[in-house]
């Protein structure tokens, strides 16, 4: 470990600061109320009713957000699920929990989960995940009592129903995210006429437009956006059921209840679909809301309409506990931030020979592309080989070398290559959304703007880091900190 690194001495400091009462007026150990954290998987802001979406999507939803203590728009810590379900149970950005891609996907022991804050603060910890990534096999189990499949939520659902006290309760929807179900008994909440829709939409029927050199026809946009909203109703009922299963505890007013996305879905807006290939606004802007119990004497202070980090739910969760937030750590959302508050960082690592960065400030974004290799031909191709039957198959026979060997390449270089600075002069692009154009964002030419909001997004990636090194040594920082 190199003299002076953070990064094997996190775990031993927060801890210990993790058993203390917060100095910030939060809650002292043995009063903290009842938690629970329900996040969705691919839950874009904008098609929440209470965000803009078309009315009655999202019912249950849209009456949380009415009564929620904050709700609005956060920004997720990364578009890749991995990363950013990383980051929302460590509080920590990608590169410093080093959840980076799908092939390093495991949350170190050296980590401290927030389940494994809250059970060093007395709570009693149960998780349901309906996702495999975020299970025992990847290091999710850490702090909780019990870790099970969310399946059809029935032990969830009597989770929350018997729930008293020092609790700590998560519940992770898979849905919307494909594979996109035809849902009859949500059709009456959206527009279908004329559409010839299939009973699913499996992964890898949508993989071959995640390569942006392949067109994705209008009428299978319009088609693959009904079936994406049928799965958003859907797990709108399922959070209904969960909401309804906590009142039943009769704990409702006592809870602590936070519900967000682990990122958004993109649906063609930057040339691609799915998630983790780029930065748009459209997989970044995730639904938030916040439910404070009944006479708690924290408030939260972010002001209204502005975007925050949804890497902040750690530290507002820890800190409602009783416990104490370290400074490297994303602050609670109890706390005003200083300096560009509203500039938020989000990060994506190891796709096609490029590293990408997000600042995203209201309006302005400003996205940074490091390269660490050059491009990979048929590294979409290679993407879509591995996922199974069907296209997966064509595109195995059509590759020229398997996509081992593809990745491979990438990942040798993308191992010895700084993340930030990369090889060359990065690509700077400021986009500025253009509310109610029908467009988006649309690319600017501001250059003192541009490099305004460069400064801050150089600044935010370093700070709290000793300095920058490449994703191999740092792997090594990370061994060596698990072996001790």
């Amino acid at each position: 470990m190199r003299p002076g690194s953070l990064r094997g001495a996190f775990p031993a400091f927060l801890l210990g600061g993790l058993l203390l009462a917060s100095c910030h007026g939060g809650t002292p150990p043995g009063k903290g109320p009842p938690i629970v954290l329900i996040t969705f998987d691919s839950l874009r802001a904008d098609v929440v009713g209470n965000l803009g979406g078309e009315p009655g999507l999202t019912p249950n939803l849209d009456a949380l957000f009415r009564g929620a203590s904050w709700s609005g728009r956060a920004i997720a810590p990364s578009s890749l699920g991995v990363s950013s379900m990383a980051s929302l149970f460590t509080g920590l950005r990608p590169w410093q929990h080093q959840v980076l891609h799908d092939r390093q996907s495991h949350l170190a022991k050296a980590l401290l989960t927030l389940p494994k804050a809250l059970k060093a603060l007395g709570y009693a910890t149960a998780g349901f995940s309906g996702e495999t990534s975020y299970s025992k096999a990847f290091g999710y189990d850490q702090g909780f009592d019990q870790l099970g499949e969310l399946e059809k939520g029935t032990a969830a659902i009597d989770r929350l129903k018997s729930l008293r006290g020092r609790q700590f309760v998560w519940i992770h929807i898979p849905e919307p995210a494909p594979p996109y179900l035809r849902r009859p008994n949500f059709e009456d909440r959206v527009d279908v006429k004329g559409l010839d829709l299939p009973p699913r939409v499996q992964p890898n029927e949508l993989a071959p437009y995640f390569d942006p050199a392949v067109p994705l026809p209008p009428e299978l946009r319009q088609r693959f956006c009904a079936m994406y909203r049928l799965n958003v109703a859907f797990a709108d009922d399922r959070l209904g059921h969960f909401l309804q299963a906590l009142r039943e505890s009769g704990q409702w007013d006592q809870t602590l209840l936070v519900v967000t996305s682990t990122h958004g879905e993109e649906l063609g807006e930057k040339h691609q679909i799915l998630n983790g290939g780029n930065l748009g606004r459209q997989l970044l802007e995730v639904p938030l809301a916040v439910k404070l119990p009944a006479g708690s004497s924290l408030r939260i202070a972010v002001p209204g309409g502005q975007r925050p980090a949804a890497a902040r739910i750690w530290a507002t969760l820890v800190e409602a506990a009783g416990g104490e937030v370290p400074p490297a750590f994303s602050p609670s959302l109890f706390h005003e931030l200083r300096g560009a508050p509203a500039a938020v960082l989000s990060e994506l690592y190891f796709t096609n020979g490029t590293n990408q960065f997000s600042l995203l400030d209201g309006d302005d974004q400003l996205l940074r592309e490091s390269r660490f290799a050059p491009p990979q031909p048929e590294y979409y191709r290679a993407r879509l080989a591995e996922m199974g039957r069907g296209n997966a198959e064509l595109a195995r026979s059509l590759l020229s070398e398997p996509p081992e060997a593809i990745f491979g390449r990438l990942l040798a270089r993308f191992r010895s290559t700084p993340p930030f600075t990369g090889q060359g002069a990065p690509k700077l692009t400021l986009e500025r959304w253009r509310a109610g154009s029908g467009v988006g964002s649309v690319q600017v030419e501001d250059p003192g703007r541009k490099a305004a909001l460069a400064r801050i997004l150089t600044q935010r990636w370093n700070q709290f880091l000793p300095g920058e090194t490449t994703p191999e040594a740092e792997a090594r920082e990370w061994y060596t900190a698990e072996l001790h």
